[in-house]
């Protein structure tokens, strides 16, 4: 009987997860990322940079599947943001091609070999930052694509904005092997940081982890710390781990092997997350670090020894069902904690370590502690 409980809940978990993300179900197709023609001088270009271990497809090789690649590919877009884009947003076309006056559309995209990609990378910009993108659970490389378009639109990021997509299937039963396929790509990502650190005129690599791309991300500093030597991390920046779904306690083992970082490690949670909700019910009812509270004073204590930032989104508006991705609508302000150590001497609190919380204007604020269930104390 036992047995058959366990079995029901998780059942019941995996139905919640499916129901939870509905709104996905409509899921855009690999002809979005075709160039439409005739689109130029409609809307705003913006330049995005892929590096990826999909394999490409066999039938179109402007198209990438759900298949795991020995190696990475690199392809370079110009995308354009329609006239009437609205923040935070993705418009998507309701059908291929799409509309440059109203939906996101491809002008014009070609694949790159490594060197290509280190010479696109910076292109005049003289800031050296870089700014890698990590997607998370069931999303296909279309949606990835845009999704880096519109972060370089709307983030306000002075630097490149690029996106690291790993193979994950897309589909709403496919938790496990996404799982699997993230940590597949643990490797690439920390050859992909280190291939980025030694490209001429970068001075800092930031990275934004959302979802189950922050076990990626995690688990790529862990294995670079350990490893040691690793060419990205004496230029490492700002870690931003939004949404994060990692079993709180490994979390805990892989933030003692990481250690301090140059910059805090930010995490954003938020109470109300309905997706990490659903993963949390079928992981055994283990709470996800992006949905468990971060206000006692163990936690506080936790966040100076681990040098963490945790941001508490739960007051912010989100613009998905599931309130997991609202991270989106408050990258202006962690474009400005990731600008330049130039905040810290203006006195910006967000440099510094500790508990913030995020207004509904989207405005950071730190907060004094309250009364609750801690993320990290014990």
């Amino acid at each position: 009987m036992a047995s058959f409980i366990r079995m029901f809940r998780l059942a019941a978990a995996a139905l919640a997860l499916v129901a939870c993300l509905a709104a996905c179900a409509d899921r855009p197709g690999p002809r979005l990322l075709h160039p439409v023609a005739d689109a130029a001088g409609v809307g705003t270009p913006v330049r995005v940079l892929m590096a990826t271990t999909r394999q490409r497809s066999t039938v179109d090789r402007r198209d990438f599947t759900d298949k795991r690649n020995f190696g990475l590919s690199y392809e370079q877009y110009s995308i354009s943001i329609p006239p009437t884009h609205v923040e935070g947003q993705i418009e998507w076309p309701s059908e291929a091609p799409g509309d440059p006056a109203r939906n996101f559309v491809v002008l014009n995209s070609g694949a790159l070999d490594e060197a290509g990609f280190s010479k696109a990378l910076l292109n005049g910009r003289k800031s050296g930052e870089v700014a890698v993108f990590v997607h998370g659970y069931n999303t296909n490389y279309q949606e990835a694509v845009y999704r880096v378009a519109e972060l370089s639109r709307d983030s306000g990021f002075p630097g490149t904005v690029v996106g690291f997509a790993w193979p994950s299937l897309g589909t709403l039963t496919g938790y496990v092997a996404d799982r699997e396929a993230s940590t597949y790509s643990r490797d690439y990502f920390e050859e992909f940081l280190n291939d980025l650190a030694r490209t001429p005129g970068v001075k800092r690599i930031h990275i934004i982890a959302h979802s189950m791309g922050n076990w990626l991300a995690v688990e790529t500093l862990r294995q670079a710390k350990i490893r040691g030597g690793s060419a990205f991390l004496p230029k490492l920046g700002e870690v931003f781990l939004m949404s994060p779904d990692i079993d709180v306690d490994v979390f805990r083992t892989q933030i003692d092997a990481i250690g301090k970082l140059n910059e805090p490690i930010t995490i954003g949670i938020s109470r109300d997350d309905r997706a990490l909700g659903a993963s949390q019910r079928i992981a055994g009812d283990l709470p996800r670090l992006g949905n468990a509270l971060a206000d006692t004073p163990k936690a506080q204590e936790a966040m100076t020894r681990y040098n963490l930032r945790v941001i508490d989104m739960s007051d912010t508006k989100s613009l998905d069902a599931m309130n997991h991705g609202k991270f989106v609508s408050i990258l202006p302000a962690l474009s400005e904690v990731a600008r330049n150590d130039a905040a810290a001497a203006r006195g910006n609190p967000v440099s510094r370590t500790g508990l913030f919380v995020v207004n509904t204007a989207g405005t950071i604020l730190q907060t004094p502690l309250r009364l609750g269930q801690a993320v990290l104390g014990q």
